[in-house]
């Protein structure tokens, strides 16, 4: 009876270890660290001189720094993030085929004015630091493809950042109660994935329209009160999240978005839904807890869509 005992309290620890690992896995990947997972297949050293890799190549970090600055020209990715850094490292500087830089989690107040001088740089990330501002540093970075500065006291954004029409991808997020965004955001052409979260937002311009390229638009938390009618000129949308706003409304022209994949519009004042809407079947998900919608309406939408996953509950994926 001892022995039984012994082995099913054995086995549940192996059962919750078990569950414990699946769990720690998943929460792993959903995270951006696949390069501290590689080995650079062409140094060939083992685990003692260990170079992670990245979608953009290898990677200087803070511990194998002295060893790259010995090969500067092999490196093609920095990542510096939450090192308590209150500077931008000099030494990055000495590595002229950096096409990313990330550096979020840091101190940092401004970005050195000499960031053009790596002229490869495509991705910057500076994501949760204390820059006040955005201005030439950035936008003179001439094949710049992805910013990142969110969760950023920023204060001001200099209209310059028009003409970095190599964006391709643009976040911006959480910034100081007075800062506003230049309407030349809504110029930059080749945009993809366009970002723009708790910026003072009241309204989409009519600019929007020009962003043909677009697929992803994120503008949660802001205070929108109506979708223009120019952004349903862009067909070929697949994401739209336009949570925490000030919709009251979603109008008809909503049936324009033939691709959508994502809708979100939770926390807002919406309580109908266009019958429209069923045109929607490319439709995997639509966010609306938070509303004013009853669950007639809610009722009325799953049948218009059946195989969309309706999130009426913040304890829904989302």
């Amino acid at each position: 009876m001892e022995n039984n005992i012994i082995f099913l309290s054995k086995s549940k620890l192996i059962l919750a270890l078990a569950v414990w690992f699946c769990s720690f896995t998943v929460l792993a990947q959903s995270e951006d660290k696949s390069y501290l997972k590689q080995f650079d297949p062409a140094s060939k050293t083992g685990i003692d001189n260990f170079i992670p890799i990245s979608k953009y190549g290898p990677v200087v970090t803070l511990s194998n720094l002295p060893e790259a600055i010995k090969n500067p020209t092999y490196y093609h990715s920095a990542r510096f993030s939450n090192l308590a850094l209150v500077n931008f490292p000099d030494e990055l500087f000495l590595f002229p085929n950096l096409e990313e830089i990330d550096i979020s989690g840091n101190f940092l107040t401004k970005l050195p004015s000499r960031l053009n001088e790596l002229k490869n740089l495509k991705a910057l990330h500076v994501n949760k630091n204390l820059l006040t501002s955005i201005n030439t540093e950035i936008t003179s970075c001439s094949v710049l493809e992805v910013l990142q500065i969110q969760d950023n006291p920023l204060e001001s954004i200099s209209k310059e950042i028009g003409k970095v029409t190599t964006l391709k991808e643009l976040t911006i997020g959480g910034v100081s109660r007075n800062c506003t965004i230049p309407v030349e955001v809504w110029n930059l052409t080749n945009l993809i994935k366009l970002k723009l979260v708790n910026v003072n937002l009241t309204e989409i311009p009519p600019s929007v329209a020009g962003l043909k390229k677009l697929d992803e638009l994120c503008l949660s938390s802001n205070s929108i009160t109506e979708i223009p009618v120019e952004l349903y000129s862009l067909t070929n949308i697949t994401y739209i999240n336009l949570g925490y706003n000030k919709l009251n409304a979603i109008p008809p022209s909503i049936k324009a978005f033939e691709n959508l994949d994502y809708l979100g519009v939770y926390y807002n004042p919406v309580n109908k839904f266009p019958d429209e809407i069923g045109n929607l079947k490319k439709l995997s998900f639509l966010s609306c807890w938070g509303t004013g919608l009853p669950p007639t309406e809610i009722e009325k939408v799953k049948k218009k869509l059946p195989l969309t996953k309706v999130h009426d509950t913040e304890t829904d994926l989302h």
